[in-house]
């Protein structure tokens, strides 16, 4: 008996030490990982918008990110995060009105701090989850599910849409 509690706690405190040197090992400083953000935002910010001639008036495209990890593998680090994009114009009534959004997670793949490519999951029941699997790690879709249940990313961009057309909520339409 004895000898079976000996085997599972090796066998468990192995696996404690694999988990762990894994977790740590492919972290990045904060210094580095904020300097990638810095990337991702200013990717976001400047990806062009095809938007319809009808809702040009006072246009504005607006985001929140939710942070999620990263991972370092050979020369490439993967950033994980969710993010929430909204654009608003304001309407023939002289109210602001939601154009279109999205919410959802990324990756952000950098070689050499070089942002390369930046992928989501794909549409469908189906390879929606296949390609959550192929592209987030165990442990950053654990996150997930607190997003999901998470106002910040939507309320942080109700400010940033209340401060930039200077209104109160109520003038928001989605």
């Amino acid at each position: 008996m004895k000898k079976k509690i000996f085997i599972v706690a090796c066998v468990v405190l192995i696996f404690l030490i694999i988990l762990l040197s894994f977790i740590f090992s492919n972290n990045l400083s904060k210094e580095k990982e904020e300097e990638l953000y810095a990337k991702i935002e200013q990717a976001i910010t400047s990806r062009a918008y095809n938007i319809d001639k009808t809702v040009q008036n006072n246009f504005n495209t607006f985001f929140s990110i939710k942070r999620l990890g990263s991972k370092v593998e050979g020369s490439n680090t993967f950033i994980y995060c969710w993010i929430q994009i909204e654009s608003f114009y304001i309407n023939l009534d002289g109210n602001v009105e939601l154009y279109e959004g999205s919410s959802m997670p990324y990756r952000f793949t950098f070689k050499d701090d070089e942002l390369i490519k930046y992928e989501f999951p794909k549409d469908g029941q189906e390879e929606y989850s296949d390609s959550l699997k192929e592209l987030f790690p165990f442990l950053v879709r654990l996150k997930f599910s607190g997003i999901y249940n998470d106002n910040k990313l939507k309320n942080d961009i109700l400010q940033q849409v209340e401060d930039y057309y200077n209104i109160t909520s109520d003038k928001i339409f989605y």
